[in-house]
């Protein structure tokens, strides 16, 4: 029993090492799809794991002051593209898994103007995690975005229980109107997410 117990201890790295690597190069891929841009679209919910969507739900569903404006939700619209008009093309560059249920990648993100590529060397990097949950590969961060979320909902919920925006709002003749809908936003927000 003990050879046979040895045996089997000595030919397990070898079974171990012939297995086959899953590729997760596809599956980043496809995930760069979901990355928000301006908008945090329906359909990313089922490609993300339920921490980092709820993060982005409620980051860009938080009321911001902007109607006369550019309001504090600005850096939402740019994770990927920045100010201008262009579509993302993605690539990628490197995949690592650290841990069975997680990965990361780093990828490539060039701008496409009107079917006119941006070259290779003018492509930006940035790197996403992925968690698998339930068997499936999921988007669980792009860079840092999670965290950053998380501490813009802080303050903008700060700012919410301070009155400061509030106060903002009524001291110009133009933005006094709003005041209301933006009162009303507020509570419909903590309805949605709790206060």
């Amino acid at each position: 029993m003990k050879r046979i117990v040895l045996f089997a201890c000595l030919l397990l790295p070898f079974f171990a090492c012939n297995q086959p690597k899953e590729d997760l190069t596809a599956r980043a891929l496809e995930l760069c799809k979901y990355i928000p841009d301006h908008e945090l679209r329906p359909e990313a919910e089922a490609q993300m794991t339920p921490e980092f969507y709820q993060a982005l739900a409620e980051a860009f569903d938080a009321p911001v002051d902007d109607y006369a404006n550019i309001g504090d939700n600005e850096w939402l619209w740019y994770f990927v593209t920045g100010n201008g008009g262009s579509k993302p093309v993605y690539g990628i560059k490197s995949v690592s898994k650290p841990a069975k249920n997680y990965a990361t990648a780093v990828i490539t993100v060039r701008d496409d103007w009107d079917g006119q590529v941006s070259p290779e060397v003018d492509a930006r990097e940035y790197k996403i995690s992925m968690k698998r949950v339930d068997g499936n590969w999921l988007l669980d961060d792009f860079d840092g975005k999670k965290s950053e979320c998380r501490d813009y909902i802080k303050m903008m919920r700060g700012k919410y229980e301070s009155g400061e925006i509030i106060e903002t709002l009524d001291s110009d003749d133009f933005t006094r109107d709003f005041v209301p809908d933006f009162k009303e936003r507020v509570e419909a927000y903590y309805r949605k997410y709790g206060k």
